[in-house]
């Protein structure tokens, strides 16, 4: 997680962004641990700490290309509109990406005979739907409440809100 933060202040050039960004993907993955735990089913630990890693790499891409837009359309938009055009324009590409990761880990949850691998694939699926859940519902709203930390005003222009 430290890494991740680390390259994402480095590309952002800015600390609440990645903030952000790993809030959003690290909550995603502790409602995907969460779920073993509150149905009474035991957890590899090595499985939480794989899990862990795979899902903040795999996912914060979901994360980095929805800001990123967003901070394109912030340009010329104002927020809500950044927001809705954002969003139109990035589904395509998450939902692919995250449709496959998720049908991976599924698969790999069923076909597998071996309980830790079983584990994996089955909390790689549920991760990814978790993490795609909250880039598309909750990582909008946090932009958009947080958007004065990272957009700047224009100068001698109004800003758009």
């Amino acid at each position: 997680m430290g890494a991740v933060f680390a390259v994402l202040v480095l590309s952002f050039r800015s600390i609440s962004l990645p903030v952000i960004l790993v809030l959003t993907i690290e909550t995603a993955i502790w409602i995907n641990l969460s779920i073993p735990y509150y149905s009474g089913k035991p957890l590899f630990y090595i499985a939480y700490l794989i899990i862990s890693s795979i899902q903040l790499g795999a996912t914060v891409d979901y994360a980095i290309l929805f800001t990123d837009r967003y901070r394109e359309k912030r340009e010329c938009l104002g927020k809500k509109e950044s927001i809705v055009e954002t969003i139109a324009d990035v589904t395509a590409s998450i939902l692919t990406s995250g449709t496959v990761l998720t049908v991976v880990g599924f698969l790999l949850g069923i076909i597998s005979t071996h309980g830790l691998l079983s584990q994996l694939g089955y909390l790689l699926g549920k991760g990814t739907i978790c993490s795609v859940i909250a880039v598309f519902f909750v990582l909008p709203g946090l932009l958009y409440v947080m958007d004065r930390l990272f957009i700047k005003k224009k100068k001698g222009g109004m800003e758009h809100e």
